[in-house]
């Protein structure tokens, strides 16, 4: 009888953890990516934004660019924001580029 109930406990304690490591790893903090390769990124974001908003549109790409910096830090270390070329987009900036796009228009 005493077996079981360890047993029961055992189960109990392994399901909470197995159960806290997703909450763990969301509340890890966002990566900061350097001041200086942020501000790149949003001058190059805006000008290509601006390029490409459909008519009435291009004053939105301040907030469209703040969304996508802050998700990409949210989803991605600076090594593979580093990485990021048009030939080489990782599913983490396609998913931030619709999420962003949605929430703005």
């Amino acid at each position: 009888m005493a077996l079981s109930k360890l047993l029961v406990a055992f189960v109990g304690i392994k399901a909470l953890g197995a159960l806290g490591l997703p909450l763990l790893a969301q509340e890890t903090p966002a990566a900061t990516y350097p001041p200086e390769a942020i501000a790149v990124f949003m001058q190059e974001c805006q000008a290509k934004f601006a390029a490409q908003a459909p008519a009435g549109f291009s004053d939105r790409g301040d907030r469209y660019c703040t969304c996508l910096i802050n998700r990409l830090q949210e989803k991605m270390t600076y090594e593979q924001f580093q990485q990021m070329t048009p030939d080489n987009e990782p599913p983490e900036l396609k998913a931030a580029t619709n999420a962003c796009i949605g929430a703005i228009f």
